[in-house]
């Protein structure tokens, strides 16, 4: 309490303290061994503490019901469809030609497929402690993955051309809106996880590796849809190529190139343009080509050739040496798939072969690359509710949020009646994302999407010498007819 004195010498009560609101937000930063960036994250984390997240649709009051009747007694009981790339290229039946009849069993087909695909993935995410499930980050993607949910399921019936283009238009949508942040969600869940020590690193490891296998699987049905559906109504007949319109053939050398003037710009960044570059030799089956996915070829390529440029760079100064050692990559087909060995002489992997391939690594690493997510530019204070149930603030935002996808690309822009379907390439812009932000999930993104791929990636280092990574991708051609869920 306050007091005045009065002139005649008593004392006389003027007001109340002030009583702090009880329901204002704590200061959470003496609890979390993450400094947090600013206090604008406060209200997320606050978030995580009501029973049900505010403004959400889907996990709510209502929630179990829905989940029990629906999801369980429903859709859980069906089984995903096994898929191979040829009944993707050829509309689900034996044949390459386009007809009226084949555009709208494939558009049934993809709704009720991915229904399926996405309510058994909520179900893993079910199956998880609660304490991982009710981290900030993996509840975005628990609400995320419900709506792709609700969306697919409550889409009306495809009977008609006009159904499916309306179903085409639909598919886009998905591709571009908020899911497109589950990645750096998944993985800045795993890494606050390992820090905290509330999940098995192997378990997350397994976790977030089948997301993603998932996630690629799902993308490859959409976009051979959305392709197909384009196709027809440009005019076009039949399908050409063998592997459908979104795999091309790609050749190692040019690709190689590409991603060797990718890594030359990132370390002229890190640097200073005149720094001396490593000579790069590229040898072996130089004339390769083969049909791929030419952004995921990009990517792979791109993030291993990175880290040998790196690597090199920081010998060639530590050791003052007169110009950088070269960096080696060696072509290698046969036909059962195709190898690129990338060779430097930078020293060796200086900490433990088994993290390198790990989301969450030691708590020490895992701390240094949550901290450079935290710093990526609009996602601080990204959460889905944001753009999924406040339009005003949506249509304000959209422009600013992260670019890291996996899988295929949403599109920046496509015209289905006439054919023209061009991507954007977030993947791309991963790797040209500025050298201040050491993710730490390179490597450990690379081998799940070259397993599949059917190929594997491996690294063999000898300290004080150098590394050698081997990227192996397995021959579309011959397992294009290999029924597998998430994995060609």
């Amino acid at each position: 309490m306050s007091y005045n004195r009065l002139n005649n010498g008593l004392i006389r009560f003027k007001h109340s303290v002030h009583t702090p609101n009880i329901s204002q937000i704590p200061n959470f930063t003496k609890y979390c061994p993450i400094r947090p960036i600013n206090e604008e994250l406060a209200p997320y984390v606050h978030e995580t503490m009501n029973a049900y997240p505010r403004g959400s649709k889907h996990v709510n009051q209502q929630h179990y019901y829905h989940n029990r009747t629906v999801l369980l007694h429903d859709y859980l009981r069906k089984k995903p469809h096994a898929m191979s790339l040829l009944q993707l290229a050829q509309y689900y039946d034996d044949s390459a030609k386009l007809t009226k009849q084949k555009i709208i069993n494939s558009g049934k087909f993809v709704k009720e497929e991915l229904a399926i695909r996405m309510a058994h993935k909520i179900f893993m995410l079910q199956q998880l402690p609660f304490s991982v499930i009710n981290n900030f980050h993996f509840v975005q993607v628990y609400e995320s993955y419900y709506n792709i949910f609700e969306r697919f399921r409550k889409f009306p019936a495809i009977r008609t051309l006009d159904d499916n283009y309306r179903f085409a238009e639909f598919l886009k949508s998905i591709l571009q809106d908020f899911n497109s942040l589950n990645l750096p969600h998944l993985v800045m869940g795993a890494l606050e996880c390992t820090i905290l020590d509330l999940y098995p690193q192997d378990k997350m490891d397994e976790l977030l590796s089948g997301l993603l296998r998932a996630r690629i699987s799902r993308r490859l049905i959409v976009e051979e849809h959305i392709s197909v559906t384009a196709n027809f109504l440009s005019g076009k007949e039949e399908n050409t190529l063998v592997l459908g319109d979104i795999f091309q053939e790609c050749s190692a050398t040019e690709y190689i190139l590409d991603a060797s003037r990718a890594c030359q710009k990132f370390i002229q960044e890190m640097y200073f343009e005149s720094l001396p570059l490593p000579e790069l030799i590229i040898n072996g089956d130089t004339d390769l080509k083969f049909y791929f996915l030419p952004i995921h070829l990009k990517y792979l390529l791109g993030e291993i050739l990175r880290n040998s440029y790196e690597a090199t760079i920081k010998d060639y100064i530590r050791q003052g040496l007169k110009k950088p050692q070269p960096i080696v990559v060696t072509i290698i087909k046969n036909e059962e798939s195709s190898l690129f060995r990338i060779s430097d002489r930078a020293g060796g992997v200086p900490h433990n072969d088994k993290n390198i391939w790990s989301f969450g690594k030691s708590k020490e690493r895992a701390s240094e690359s949550l901290k450079n997510f935290h710093m990526l530019p609009g996602l601080q204070t990204v959460s889905l509710y944001d753009h999924l149930y406040h339009n005003k603030r949506a249509s304000t935002e959209s422009a600013n949020r992260p670019y890291m996808y996996t899988s295929l690309e949403p599109m920046s822009h496509t015209n289905l009646t006439t054919g023209k379907i061009q991507f954007v390439k977030p993947l791309v812009r991963f790797i040209e994302r500025s050298y201040r932000y050491r993710l730490g999930i390179g490597l450990a993104m690379c081998k799940v999407y070259a397993e599949y791929w059917n190929g594997d990636l491996t690294s063999h280092s000898i300290q004080g010498y150098g590394t050698d990574t081997v990227l192996k991708l397995g021959n579309l051609m011959n397992s294009n007819r290999k029924l597998q869920l998430d994995k060609v």
